[in-house]
């Protein structure tokens, strides 16, 4: 936590968390290195007054941060530490990495003190776990899931230390080597025979892909693969390629709230054909 002299006003994203933190809060960084704020669950394609930060995502450029004239920065803990000698002449830098639900919960009511409005972020707090349990208390017997994600075959499984995998835990049963952040880490090596050991019966899969074209769906690169085949969920059709953009990066309540309205209707169609309310 850093402090500040006065609330913040200015303030510029160098992750998606502080992204969907602050469309939660209701307020527009004045810039962001990460595009989510254009995605059509934030502020949408047409948003123009959120400016860009150019350079990488590990080395955001310092210049365009400094011409933001920001207050605060946030950043993501294991990527942006290295910024801080930096930033010193430009602005606080703030750096979030929050594990769960909790975790999650806690970082908006950090950023809602640091911009002065920690009773909107405690409202909003307490609005997300009010939703989660309408969710979680509907289910009477939940059913087995499997969040995976990859670029190619190589997938990757997703742990309870991503927020939206942890809301997503407490509805399903997910597997319990995966429900302890501290045995893997957040986002532990896996493979394809590891998965049919498990054999769930919904699985989500995040694809992603970094280069100007749109990757081929990890599940299409796996059709032919006689292991993949004997998946329950394969079998069943219960397989569901989701979107990485904001699975795999949001990690805040907007986010979140987004997995569970795509997940729950899939994982439970007689209990929720339409996401509530």
């Amino acid at each position: 936590m850093v402090t500040l002299e006065a609330p913040a006003v200015r303030v510029v994203c160098l992750t998606g968390l502080c992204v969907d933190t602050m469309f939660v809060l209701g307020i527009k960084p004045v810039a962001a290195y990460d595009l989510l704020h254009l995605d059509p669950a934030y502020w949408g394609p047409e948003e123009n007054e959120i400016g860009a930060i150019s350079g990488s995502f590990f080395e955001p450029s310092l210049e365009d941060i400094a011409r933001a004239e920001p207050d605060l920065v946030i950043g993501l803990g294991g990527v942006h530490e290295g910024l801080r000698p930096g930033l010193a002449s430009i602005a606080p830098l703030f750096i979030v990495d929050p594990i769960g639900v909790e975790g999650m919960l806690a970082h908006v009511i950090e950023v809602g003190i640091l911009l002065g409005v920690e009773e909107d972020a405690r409202a909003a707090a307490a609005a997300f776990e009010a939703r989660l349990g309408e969710y979680v208390s509907r289910v009477t017997t939940k059913r087995s899931v499997m969040v995976v994600y990859g670029s190619d075959v190589n997938i990757g499984a997703e742990t309870v230390c991503t927020p939206a995998i942890d809301a997503l835990a407490r509805a399903a049963d997910y597997y319990e080597e995966f429900t302890d952040c501290g045995v893997h880490g957040a986002f532990p090596s896996f493979s394809v025979e590891q998965l049919l050991s498990i054999d769930p019966e919904v699985i989500f899969v995040q694809t992603f892909g970094f280069g100007p074209e749109p990757p081929q769906p990890v599940s299409e690169q796996l059709v032919d693969n006689v292991i993949w085949s004997e998946l329950q969920a394969v079998q069943n059709g219960e397989v569901y390629e989701v979107d990485f953009f904001i699975w795999g990066t949001s990690r805040g309540i907007r986010g979140t709230n987004f997995v569970l309205d795509e997940a729950m209707p899939k994982i439970y169609p007689e209990l929720f054909p339409t996401p509530l309310p």
